[in-house]
């Protein structure tokens, strides 16, 4: 460049000041599963089964309020920042849909067995909630978890 700008007096074409060319843009984030094809749609296959076929065929997935984009509570949100600061390849699912996700929660309570949300199952097993990803993370206990 410093050549360039020797021989030429300009700056090469797309090194201006405010050039994105070459600039890495992030990646965009990852849409939200939707369970279903919508909640007037009669289901073929019992709900439980499609969550248990969720998280046995993906490594990571966060059942959260809201989206991964715009989580609706402060553990959804904590949550979705602790997975993307581990830059996961995880699935998300929006128990607050009740047009795609219509009963979600309520068999999801009794799926897990866990009363709460958000949950994360790793590697088909639950995790558990924002409280144990958080102690996970803190003691940096979830990179060696996410590599198995």
């Amino acid at each position: 460049m410093e050549e360039h700008i020797k021989a030429t007096g300009k700056v090469p074409p797309g090194n201006e000041s405010g050039n994105t060319t070459w600039v890495r843009q992030p990646p965009g984030k990852k849409p939200d599963l939707r369970l279903t094809p919508g909640r007037h749609v009669q289901l073929t296959v019992p709900l439980e089964e499609l969550i248990d076929k969720l998280v046995k065929e993906n490594k990571v997935v966060a059942f959260i309020k809201g989206s991964r984009s715009a989580p609706q509570c402060g553990f959804s949100q904590r949550v979705v920042s602790i997975l993307e600061s581990e830059s996961l390849d995880y699935e998300s699912v929006d128990v607050l849909d009740e047009e795609y996700n219509y009963g979600l929660r309520e068999t999801l309570k009794k799926y897990s067995n866990w009363p709460t949300f958000p949950q994360i199952f790793v590697n088909g097993e639950l995790l558990g909630g924002c409280d144990i990803l958080t102690s996970m993370y803190e003691k940096d206990e979830l990179t060696r978890l996410f590599k198995k």
